[in-house]
């Protein structure tokens, strides 16, 4: 049973590994981004064919990342922002959405993709950034920390898949809390929801309200929550997709046809993130606490959490890695991306809970502290591989959170390492090239890349 949070709760001391990744993911960190979007005129607006397939492509796969839009609604909103007059002049609010929508998609498309949907700029990341303060740039102009509006929040929930992308490492947290407060403010945190009598609306606000939950809960680097559990009451969104919405399925959901739903990848980062919270708050809890039976209970128990939310997902999202013709054919494109995404999550969780034992590996030889080690170091190394087997997929998407658990996995192996001799610390240090290697690989398209690849060469200068 969970223990009552206090209300305030205190970061517990971080430990040398902590402290690097937090400096590299933000904390503390500096941001040398630029703002480039100051009026209108700096805009690359594209064409509207070029849009509609920017749309298309987003909706296949990246809006069950932020599930912040419906899609058919959007899509009437987009055909209306066409042919009511100047594009750049319509409602502000919507346009930040908007942009922040394209930039995401354009993000996850390849090169010959981006070419064939007639980009207005050659240079995709310069595009994806451009967008990116577009959409901000629309946020400050609609005055949006003074005038809450639920437009805003779903801006804000795709904004967070992009800033440490663009290497916004500063503004990712401020408006992560924003979207939370002004949320709150709507009433997006009561059952029903309260920014609208729709009932698709309102479900709509259910998934974009948990989208931010689940950055909160499972951001990096780990900070005091600016929300508890118990400060909302909001249910899990429906397993539905978004054309079911508007039928009467969504009073009557367990009538769905049963098959793979982008939703299920949101439940389980929902499930995910509830554990990952838990787990902070009781380790906080006992700080104060003394004797080290109190974390090793904690990190076992949590673990088992985890092991057990994995073996309930959907048999799509359990796929066979090895067997991707088959896959293919059965399922939708999107599936083999989510079980390669889910599994990074997973195990990268998985590697961090243990972690927290680490400083007491090698001075005991608890059954105990042997099983997290090797849960710890098995599941850093299933990272390094799974990164290795999908690089090129995973580089062509670029998302911060595969960068941000490969760096993490790195760092677990060169602890590791450096207390082994040369010939039993080769292993790590292949792993740790592997990982280089992919930080190198995609470094033009990712800021947070760039200080991965800068801090484990640092890091590791020893080893390698």
């Amino acid at each position: 049973m969970l223990s009552k949070c206090p209300s305030s709760p205190r970061p517990t001391r971080e430990s040398p590994l902590e402290r690097l990744e937090n400096r590299t993911n933000l904390q503390h960190g500096k941001s040398n981004y630029c703002r480039k979007v100051w009026t209108r005129s700096d805009i690359f607006l594209p064409t509207k064919s070029c849009s509609v397939t920017l749309l298309q492509h987003g909706f296949t796969w990246t809006s069950w990342i932020h599930f912040a839009v419906h899609i058919q609604i959007f899509e009437l909103e987009h055909e209306a922002a066409w042919s009511s007059g100047p594009f750049l002049h319509g409602d502000t609010l919507w346009l930040a959405i908007y942009f922040g929508f394209i930039a995401m998609s354009l993000m996850f498309m390849d090169e010959d993709e981006a070419m064939r949907a007639g980009i207005p700029l050659d240079d995709t990341s310069e595009l994806v950034r451009n967008w990116y303060d577009a959409a901000l740039f629309f946020l400050n102009e609609a005055d949006f920390t003074r005038n809450p509006n639920f437009k805003t929040v779903q801006a804000i929930a795709i904004l967070l898949g992009l800033a440490k992308n663009v290497g916004d490492f500063d503004l990712e947290p401020v408006i992560q809390a924003a979207g939370i407060r002004i949320g709150q403010i709507l009433g997006m945190d009561c059952e029903p929801p309260r920014i609208s009598e729709d009932p698709v609306i309102q479900e709509i606000s259910r998934r974009t309200w948990w989208t931010l939950i689940i950055c909160e809960w499972l951001s990096i680097p780990t900070r005091p929550p600016c929300i508890h559990e118990a400060d909302f009451n909001v249910r899990l969104p429906m397993t539905l997709l978004d054309e079911e919405l508007s039928t009467s399925l969504i009073n009557e959901p367990s009538m769905a046809i049963e098959g793979p739903r982008p939703i299920n990848y949101h439940s389980a980062l929902i499930s995910l993130a509830y554990s990952n919270y838990r787990f902070r708050v009781q380790m906080v809890a006992m700080k104060d606490l003394q004797g080290d039976n109190l974390m090793e209970d904690l990190v076992l128990n949590t673990d088992e959490a985890l092991a057990n939310i994995i073996s309930q997902l959907p048999s799509h999202l359990l796929g066979d890695s090895d067997d991707q013709t088959t896959a293919s054919k059965q399922y939708p494109p999107w599936v083999l991306w989510q079980q390669t995404t889910l599994s990074l999550s997973f195990l990268n969780y998985r590697m961090k809970i243990n972690r927290v034992l680490q400083h007491r590996w090698a001075s005991s030889s608890d059954v105990l502290l042997a099983r997290s080690k090797a849960i710890c170091l098995d599941s850093a190394n299933a990272i390094v591989s799974l990164v290795k087997q999908h690089k090129v997929a995973l580089a062509r998407h670029r998302p911060w959170a595969t960068t941000s658990a490969l760096f993490s996995a790195a760092l677990t192996l060169a602890a590791e390492a450096k207390d082994l001799n040369k010939h039993a610390s080769k292993e790590y240090i292949d792993r740790i090239r592997t990982c280089l290697s992919f930080f190198e690989y995609i470094q033009d398209h990712s800021a947070l890349a760039i200080r991965a690849l800068e801090d484990l060469s640092a890091f590791c200068k020893e080893l390698l």
